[in-house]
């Protein structure tokens, strides 16, 4: 009887282990459930679509006073939404959340504002910006939350650093102030937090302590119940922790899963996909990493950052080309299939038919690829560009609003001395004294020279495109007139009438006025504001000249 019992016992833990074994999804169970995923893309984004717009609706009045706490979290809630969802309105709702915190004067919000500030731009790769918006913060009397969040920005910043850095030295140094950075936050963490362990497992992760990360990794993702963009984060750091320790299956099981979670999340500056791809491409399988490097492009281009499409840029060629080869090879065995089937009967012929049929529309996607990947080229030269005009124009904005601000903070403490001595003659004539035309020169002034800085061959290209009798002489001294001004504006992409008289403080019909005098002035007239267009300067990737 007792050996029926231990017999019976064996016998169900047997079942059991076998019954484990057989629910433990593999990477290639993973994978095609993540095709499924995909397909149900547009649902999990239609999802995202209808919480941002919920918020919208609950918008309060910025205007009020009393309501500017309410617009203050209104703002962070619609940031926290777009943040990896679309570039250009994090972006807009980070500064929204910097000027409400200054109007509400709370130290605490207007570190978080920096904070989350400096975030997005190293979402964008502006990695100086951001590094030196986060030494502005005042940490003093902070949070221990607050605190801790400005220091995991703070590595994080420098660990992107270290990883686009060109020095050795450099990158040493970088990975020396994140680790200092983990540190720190660690510091102000509760050791009872997914944040602290998580921190912690990274901490290992760069010290080479790989076992001891993937231990810390696995009781964080079982234990705590993450969002889907935390627990993405945690599955690609386990997944380069089993790279490490070239345990293949275990890595793609969880880029796969952190790709998933990335979908559920609406996620669109995901790298979980590029890496997912990268790994598929590495182990042969070209046809689905073409397809997961599409859709990571697809998701790039939407999310709307110049920094993440030049990443999935960098893959794409290889990927493609790959692909491109084992096309090529589909079509050398086509060929031989057909050589071959030509000496049997009138079946073999309609078959030879058809594969030549399916030949042409190789060649005609071959075809395709070629223009899509010069095409790409092309967009990689102008996005060097635009973020150098980006990169100019954010540093030319920030200056400027400073000095404004430095001048409307004097004329605040003036005013308020000469009130409170009841000194308004005094006052007046400080008023009066008030040059706005002189700001105004000082204004065009800086624009002229911040626009010179990109395209410092600007007023000799278009004095190219005049007539030798109607050339353009500035004055010594003088950057750009009233003429080129309007021209460089134009360049910059600002081709509303309305919005050039505003910047320009002149009417609409000058505008008008100006322009049609230079066209006229133009060896031609017709394709003149088409030529003002292609007036570039930025390195042609190919053969390394300013053009």
């Amino acid at each position: 009887m007792a050996f029926l019992k231990i017999k019976n016992i064996f016998l169900f833990t047997t079942v059991l282990c076998c019954c484990n074994g057989y629910c433990q999804e593999t990477s290639k169970d993973l994978l095609e459930k993540m095709d499924g995923i995909i397909s149900q893309r547009a649902y999990f984004v239609t999802k995202k679509i209808d919480r941002i717009n919920e918020i919208v609706q609950s918008a309060p009045n910025p205007q009020n006073e009393s309501e500017l706490n309410d617009y203050y979290y209104y703002c962070l809630n619609l940031y926290n939404e777009y943040q990896t969802f679309k570039f250009d309105s994090a972006y807009y709702y980070a500064k929204k959340l910097n000027e409400t915190a200054k109007r509400i004067n709370n130290p605490e919000m207007i570190a978080n504002a920096k904070i989350q500030f400096a975030n997005i731009l190293i979402s964008a790769g502006i990695f100086n910006e951001s590094q030196d918006i986060l030494k502005s913060v005042e940490l003093k009397g902070l949070s221990d939350e607050m605190q801790a969040n400005y220091y995991q920005i703070l590595s994080r910043g420098y660990f992107d650093m270290e990883s686009f850095s060109q020095s050795q030295e450099y990158a040493l140094e970088y990975r020396k102030k994140g680790m200092a950075g983990y540190d720190s936050a660690m510091m102000y963490l509760p050791q009872s937090s997914w944040k602290y362990h998580s921190l912690n497992a990274q901490k290992n992760l760069k010290l080479g302590n790989t076992d001891t990360t993937i231990i810390e990794l696995k009781d964080i993702i079982s234990t705590y119940n993450l969002s889907n963009d935390e627990l993405a984060v945690q599955l690609m750091s386990l997944a380069f922790s089993y790279g490490i320790i070239e345990d293949e299956e275990n890595e793609l099981i969880n880029m796969t899963k952190a790709a998933i979670a990335d979908f559920r999340g609406a996620k669109k500056e995901a790298v979980a996909l590029l890496f997912l791809a990268n790994k598929l491409y590495e182990k042969g399988d070209v046809i689905r990493a073409s397809k997961y490097v599409n859709i990571a492009l697809e998701d790039s281009r939407f999310y709307g950052s110049n920094f993440r499409l030049w990443q999935v840029s960098n893959f794409l060629p290889f990927i493609k080309a790959e692909h491109i080869g084992t096309i090529e090879k589909q079509k050398n065995k086509l060929w031989n299939y057909a050589l071959a089937v030509t000496l049997l009967t009138i079946v073999v012929g309609i078959s030879f038919v058809i594969i030549v049929r399916q030949i042409i529309k190789i060649r005609k996607s071959k075809r395709t690829l070629e223009h899509t990947n010069n095409k790409l080229a092309v967009s990689n030269e102008e996005l060097m560009l635009a973020n150098r005009i980006k990169e100019k124009y954010i540093g030319y904005y920030f200056e400027t609003s400073s000095q404004i601000i430095d001048k409307l903070a004097k004329l605040k403490s003036l005013v308020g001395r000469r009130l409170k001595r009841k000194q308004y003659d005094e006052l007046l004539l400080e008023v009066d004294n008030l040059n706005i035309h002189k700001e105004k020169a000082n204004l065009y002034h800086n624009f002229d020279k911040a626009f010179l800085e990109i395209f410092p061959e600007f007023s000799r290209k278009i004095n190219n495109l005049l007539k030798a009798e109607e050339q353009i002489r500035l004055k010594e001294g003088q950057l750009l007139n009233t003429e080129l001004r309007i021209i460089a504006l134009l360049r910059l992409g600002i081709n509303d009438a309305e919005k050039l008289s505003h910047i320009l403080d002149c009417s609409v019909n000058t505008i008008y006025a100006y322009k049609s005098k230079m066209k006229n002035k133009s060896k031609n007239p017709n394709q003149f504001e088409k030529d003002v267009m292609l007036i570039s300067r930025v390195k042609n990737i190919r053969n390394n000249s300013l053009i």
